[in-house]
C-alpha cells in the first residue's frame, strides 16, 4: 500500500487524538520511537482494534507482524474476542515456517 494511503488509515484510526498522520507513520515505520505519549505499542493496539486482519496485512510491514502480535500487545486489547482471535493468529504464524526449497 502506498505511503499516503497508510497515513490516511492511521489518521482514521486515531480520529480522537491530536497526532498528525506523519507522526503516526514515522512511529509505525520506526523512524521515531515515539512522539509525545504515542508509541508503536499504542499504534499496534489501535490498529488491531480498528481494522480487519486483511487490512492490517496491507498497513503493517510484514517484518513487524510478529511484534504486533506479541503477547504484551494482545493482552492490552480491550475486547476479549479480539484477544482470543489474535492469540490464535499469533500462534499459527509462529508455528508456520517457510520451506527454503519452496
Amino acid at each position: 500500500m502506498e505511503k499516503e494511503k497508510i497515513k490516511q488509515y492511521l489518521q482514521q484510526a486515531f480520529w480522537d487524538v491530536n497526532y498528525s498522520a506523519d507522526d503516526l507513520y514515522t512511529i509505525l515505520t520506526k523512524e521515531k520511537a515515539q512522539v509525545n505519549a504515542m508509541t508503536l505499542e499504542r499504534i499496534y493496539i489501535r490498529l488491531l482494534e480498528t481494522y480487519s486482519w486483511y487490512k492490517l496485512l496491507e498497513l503493517v510491514p510484514k517484518e513487524q507482524l510478529a511484534e504486533m502480535l506479541s503477547e504484551k500487545i494482545i493482552k492490552n486489547l480491550r475486547a476479549e474476542a479480539l484477544r482470543i482471535r489474535y492469540y490464535h493468529v499469533a500462534r499459527i504464524l509462529r508455528k508456520t515456517t517457510l520451506s527454503v526449497t519452496g
